[in-house]
């Protein structure tokens, strides 16, 4: 092997050799037998190939990348396969089987449009996870298994889990349509008490403000006028001391404040929810009336309905799409995502109304109001009492000096 200055090989000696025939200064000749070529790299570690590493390195990417990216709709997300959504593949330039990978990412996306459908439907999460679990994995794993390697078969495979997702959603909804009938119902229908009878209920009228007990007057006369006066304002400062300092009131944390906003997310949500609802029911209704044709009407107007169940069959798929282009909308990535917010925000909100209804209860406007209409009245019939006490000692007297 033949070597010049620069390090590469060349083919034959006389492109090393000078005009004397002696080897310039920087080449070099490998002699038979050798070795021209060493390896500087070790055996490749197993830890490379484990799918563990694979992941660390896949979020710890992510996470460097999504320092330098300031919008936080643009950040990228490691897809988590343990989730209720299928990935989908990326098709290169110039793939074989692009074809296949696109048919594949369509039935992937029926089932995640389902999973959208569901969680907003109120199906819950781990209902979802056992469908996964019963219909995909664990049929993909017995295809392997049985029939090899045939990616062809996951289209079925998939579509077996949406028709049971699909089941699912349908007996949820007709559970909740059922209740809020029966809710209604009770609202709508109750009992009118008539005109002409009678409540058991006394109301006793209030004549005066100050109770009986008040009313009561002392007959035996005290000897110091002067010292209960002193006394009963001695009373009322130190009431006025004992009075406890006011708390401040509770303050709306972050997710309780972007709870009206997510509301209305979430309307919007069953909005187009139930729009699907309809238009699944009207594709119902034509099916039934196609497969319930007889005769001659079978052979004429078989191909119509049919040809408008698949146009409502596209509308659904559309609106069903449209659930998650409603979130995306909004910043989220997923619809799950969104109900996980959605739950923390309504959890908190909840809390802190419970929290400024007992605050408004003990140290409200109506609170205090009442506390000083309760300490005037008070104050005015320990004045009353002190003024009687008063005077029947006055004419005591005059009676004694009489």
């Amino acid at each position: 092997m033949f070597y010049n200055e620069q390090g590469k090989h060349v083919r034959t000696k006389k492109e090393i050799f000078d005009e004397n025939g002696n080897v310039r200064k920087g080449c070099k000749i490998v002699k038979k037998g050798e070795v021209y070529e060493r390896n500087l790299f070790t055996a490749k570690d197993k830890l490379f190939k484990q799918e563990n590493f694979v992941d660390e390195v896949k979020h710890f990417y992510t996470d460097l990348i999504n320092l330098l990216v300031k919008d936080d709709k643009e950040k990228l997300h490691v897809f988590d396969n343990s989730r209720l959504y299928l990935a989908t593949k990326k098709i290169g330039k110039n793939n074989p089987k692009a074809e296949q990978i696109q048919t594949d990412n369509e039935m992937r996306m029926r089932w995640n449009c389902e999973v959208d459908r569901a969680i907003v439907s109120g199906v819950s999460e781990t209902e979802i996870q056992q469908i996964k679990k019963k219909y995909i994995t664990d049929r993909i794993r017995e295809s392997v298994d049985i029939f090899g390697s045939q990616p062809e078969r996951l289209g079925s495979i998939i579509m077996t889990a949406v028709t049971a997702l699909a089941l699912l959603i349908s007996k949820v909804l007709d559970k909740a349509r059922e209740l809020s009938a029966k809710l209604f119902e009770k609202e709508t229908i109750q009992p009118v008490a008539e005109p002409n009878e009678r409540r058991t209920t006394q109301v006793i009228p209030q004549t005066d403000k100050i109770p009986m007990q008040e009313k009561i007057t002392h007959k035996e006369p005290t000897a110091n006028p002067s010292s209960q006066k002193q006394e009963l304002q001695a009373k009322t400062q130190t009431t006025e001391q004992e009075k406890p300092k006011i708390p401040p009131k509770p303050v709306m944390s972050a997710e309780a404040t972007a709870y009206p906003k997510l509301l209305k997310i979430y309307k919007e949500l069953n909005r187009q929810n139930g729009i699907i609802f309809d238009a699944e029911r009207e594709r119902n209704e034509l099916e039934l009336e196609r497969d319930s044709l007889k005769g001659f009407a079978k052979l004429t107007k078989k191909g119509e309905l049919q040809s408008r169940i698949e146009r409502k069959n596209e509308e659904i798929d559309l609106l069903k799409i449209g659930l998650s282009g409603i979130v995306k909308r909004y910043g989220f990535q997923t619809v799950h995502d969104f109900y996980k917010v959605f739950s923390v925000s309504k959890t908190a909100n909840a809390e802190y109304r419970d929290k400024v209804d007992k605050w408004e209860k003990q140290y409200g406007e109506k609170a205090q109001k009442q506390e000083e209409s309760i300490s005037k009245r008070l104050q005015n019939y320990q004045r009353e009492n002190a003024d009687r006490q008063t005077k029947q000692t006055s004419k005591s007297r005059n009676r004694g000096a009489r």
